[in-house]
This record gives structure tokens, sequence and C-alpha cells, in this order.
């Protein structure tokens, strides 16, 4: 592994001690904070490492500790796969008892096809999902691929025909959404319940939350605020003032959804009865109720969660910050004014473009600044004017990318002139994939990158290691193409000289291992007829 420089220490020690199966190690840093056992790096926490070693003894000191047995590995695999994938199976029952413990949905078997009613139930299809449970009733609980109920995903939709039915025929109201593999539609609202998906799913469906509460759904202090009832806040907190610092449990606390739903009255008595806005939120480590307030354009709510110790900087997953998400440019002015920042990575898309360049010809650094840096953002957003003026200026990919590095990817031509400008064929990332390898695999919501085989034939004329192989899977860029089913990658690499195995694999490692574990049989035929045997 390389360590990120942005990595907290914390966070390295537990990866580090995790992957080793140093469990004194682990103990002693849980026991000075408990907050440790999540204190992971680029969505892979130290449960991750652990699982993926198959050290039985730091699986169970991590799960005792509170770590997430649901989670799954940046690919989207859960982590029983993970293990299973390596030959770890008494680390697999571990992970398996600790999810049926946790209660939540489990998704449906990976690779295996997503049961009719799941289908029926989003497009409020009532008859169909009537005949469905008429044949079969348990399937009212069955989860999705991502690991949704049918009624998660008739609440996603506003279906409230079969919303209303699949609650008659017993359907869990409090049902918890799993942690499957993500789609084109998004990633999977883990840990959210029906209520959560009808009131912080995309835009507010009040309609279907009050069919859902009239049913039973939890009617607490942070839907409350979402509702925007403040007798209902009041004497909550009246009746239990601690309930200020309650979250739901998919991690939405009250000051947040009283935000995003523009209820400025609620927000000020929540902070006035002791409400933090710093407090850990859903994909926002310190806080999401000023980038609510700030993206909706709310200035007396912005000032006052600024007033009130509110952090301009801090980013909500996959987001940006309060400042970047303002809605005007007075608002971002306000918020640039008490102490937000925009890096060069943010102004790229803001089209501030004559700033980036100002900021890199002053310090090339610059360049390397937010998620994947300003070369990466002007590739993804087709900048080529942009992109050329910050060559010149001086800006290149740093040695090590691991951060929205798939942004590089996106434009063969560009790619081109990227090595032209120095960037190693063999970027690796934090576990030693290279971009070949990015080119092979999907991200979490199972998309591959459209411009995949133009992109590795540049990478590969340029002198990319058609060999590497990658710390995580162990694997070559071959046995990810396997593993993702991207039978034209592993054509193509075929095609220029890639060996079906190395002699040093794993068994479970090698192309024709990947594709057979995943079920691809057409690119099990291919690779056998490549000469494959193991």
């Amino acid at each position: 592994m390389h360590k990120p420089p942005e990595i907290e220490p914390l966070g390295w020690e537990m990866i580090t001690a995790a992957a080793a199966g140093d469990v004194e190690a682990l103990r002693a840093r849980i026991a000075g904070t408990p907050a440790a056992v999540e204190a992971g790096y680029w969505y892979m926490p130290p449960l991750y490492f652990a699982v993926r070693e198959g050290h039985a003894a730091a699986v169970r000191l991590l799960l005792e500790a509170g770590a997430d047995p649901a989670g799954t590995g940046l690919g989207g695999d859960d982590l029983v796969t993970v293990a299973r994938d390596r030959g770890h199976e008494p680390v697999a029952r571990l992970i398996d008892e600790a999810c049926a413990r946790r209660g939540v949905t489990a998704p449906a078997v990976a690779g295996a096809p997503e049961h009719p009613i799941h289908a029926a139930a989003a497009a409020d299809d009532a008859s169909a999902v009537r005949r469905i449970l008429d044949a079969e009733p348990g399937l009212v609980h069955v989860g999705d691929r991502k690991g949704g109920t049918p009624l998660h995903r008739a609440v996603m939709k506003s279906a409230r025909a079969a919303v209303t039915l699949l609650l008659d025929r017993g359907a869990d109201v409090r049902a918890r959404h799993g942690a499957g593999t993500g789609d084109e539609a998004g990633y999977a609202p883990v840990d959210f319940e029906p209520i959560d998906l009808a009131l912080f799913w995309r835009r507010a469906d009040l309609e279907t939350a009050h069919l859902l509460l009239a049913r039973g759904a939890s009617r607490d202090l942070t839907v409350s605020a979402a509702l925007g009832d403040a007798t209902r806040v009041t004497a909550l907190l009246d009746e239990d003032p601690a309930r200020i610092r309650e979250a739901r449990p998919c991690g939405k606390r009250p000051l947040a959804a009283a935000a995003e739903q523009g209820h400025e009255a609620i927000v000020r008595l929540l902070l006035d009865r002791g409400a933090d806005p710093v407090w850990p939120d859903v994909g926002a480590p310190r806080g999401a109720a000023l980038y609510a307030a700030a993206r909706m354009g709310h200035r007396p709510m912005v000032e006052l969660l600024l007033d009130r110790g509110a952090d301009p900087n801090e980013s909500i997953e996959s987001s940006g910050n309060a400042t970047w998400a303002a809605k005007t440019k007075d608002l971002r002015a306000l918020l640039l004014a008490r102490g937000g920042r925009l890096d060069t990575y943010d102004l790229v898309w803001l089209d501030e473009d004559d700033e980036v360049v100002r900021r890199v010809t002053a310090d090339p650094r610059a360049a390397d600044e937010g998620c994947g840096g300003a070369l990466a953002a002007a590739v993804t957003r087709g900048k080529r004017d942009l992109f050329e003026r910050l060559l010149a200026a001086g800006a290149r990919v740093p040695p090590v990318l691991t951060a929205c590095r798939g942004y590089l990817l996106e434009d063969p031509d560009m790619l081109r002139r990227l090595l032209e400008s120095g960037m190693n064929p063999d970027l690796p990332n934090w576990l030693n994939a290279t971009p070949l390898h990015d080119l092979c695999g999907r991200d979490g919501r199972g998309r591959a990158n459209p411009k995949r085989r133009e992109c590795a034939v540049v990478l590969l004329d340029a002198g990319a290691d058609i060999s590497a192989r990658d710390e995580d899977h162990r694997s070559t860029p071959l046995g990810w193409a396997a593993r993702s089913d991207l039978s034209d990658m592993v054509e193509l690499l075929l095609a220029r000289g890639a060996p079906t195995n190395l002699p040093d694999d794993a068994p479970w490692s090698t192309p024709l291992s990947w594709a057979t574990r995943r079920g691809h049989a057409h690119i099990v035929d291919l690779l056998r007829r490549a000469g494959a045997t193991a």
C-alpha cells in the first residue's frame, strides 16, 4: 500500500493493523478512540482489510466494537463475498452472523436476477404485486440487488397503490435497506427505512411520508423536524433533552433534516436546544445543514448556522462543500468571507477557468487540490482549452493518485496528452491498481468506462504493463476484466498478449477463477480457448 498523504494517522494505523491482523494494536486504538473502528480511507474501513486477509480474531474484535458488517468494498462486493472469494470461510460466517443480528435487508445474491416483484412495485403495478404475493406471500420481504424490499422500491417511485398493498400484505414499514451494489440509478441507500426514502431521497414526498406514518413509521425527532412539526419537536425535547443528539439509523440528524426542508424556525429551535451544526450526518462527517441551506440559497439560515459554528469547508459525499454549493454568487461571497475556501478542482466546475490557471501558474501544486485535481476535472468536463492551459502552467498528474482518477480516462486524446506530458502509464493508486486495471473494472454502481477500449489502447501503446497486479484483488487487468464481465476487454488484452495467468498467481485470483466464480460463461470460454487451465 502507498500511504495517502491526506490520510489521518489514526486511519492509517487502523488499516495497517487490520491488514496485519494485529488484534492488540486494534484494541488499543479503539479503547482510546471508539470511532477508530470506522477510521478507514477511500470507502474502505478497517474491517474490510481484516476480512480481506482472513484475520478472524481481528474481524471479531472490530465487529464487537461496532464495525458495520453490511458494508461493501469499493468495487461493490459485500464482505461475505470478499471473504469467500479468498477462501476465508470462518470469516464469511462471522460476517453472515453479524449481518443477521443487525437486521437489515439482505441483497439478492450477486449475479442472480431480481424477482419481478421489485419492478412491479416500482411501476405501481398493484395487480402484478397482488398476483405475486398471492402465490408466495413471503416475497413481501425479499431484497433486490441493492438490498431494498419491494416497499423500498415502491416508496422511491411514489408508487402509493403498491405501497398500500404491500403494507396490507405485511411489509415491514421500518425495514432497513441493505448494502448491495449500486446501479445506474445510484448507490444503495444503506440503512434507510421507507420513511427516510420518502423524506430524504432526492426530494421530499410528503404524501407518501404521511401514508407511511399512518401505518406505523417512526415519528421521531428527525422525522418531526423534516415535517416542520415544531409542536412535536418541542414536546420530544421537553420530555427528553438528550434526544437532541439522536440520529436516524441511516445517520440523518434533526438539524440537517429541518434545513433540507427549509424549516428555519425548526433549525433555530434545535440550535437553541443544543444541536451542533458539525455533528456528523449522512455522508457529511462535520454536518450537512449548512450545505443544504447554501444549496437552496437560504441566506438567513446560512448566517444563523455560521453564527452557531457550522463549517463552510466541510465536504458532503461526492458533492463539494457549502461554499461550492452556494446557489448564488452573493451567498458564495458570504461563505468565502466567513472562512470558506474553493480549491482548483471546485473552480473548474464553477467555470472559473482563469482563476484556476492563475493559481496553478503561481504554484503548480495547486493543480492537485480536490478530488483528483484540476486536470481530472478539466478532462471530465471536456474543457480542452483549459486542459492545455493547465499543462502549459506546469500542472502534472502526481506519481500516485487515488481520488477520482477515473476522470482522467474519459477522453483518449487528452489521455494521450497526459502521457506525453509525463503521466506514468502504470499510475498507481494507493492499492497499486493501474489505469489499465481501472478500465477493466466497474465502479460501485456497476458502470464500465464507455471508452475503455480506446483508452486501453492508448495506455498499452505508451508501455502500460499488461501483467501488472494490484494489491486488493491480487489480479492483472485481465483478471479484473474477467471478474467484471467485460468480454471486449478480455478479447483486447488477449489479442495484445496478456497471459491467461501468472506463475505465482493465487489460485483464487486468476482470470479463469474470477470468471468461473462470477458465472461469466462466455468469458470462461474465451479464456479456455486462449489456453487457460486454472
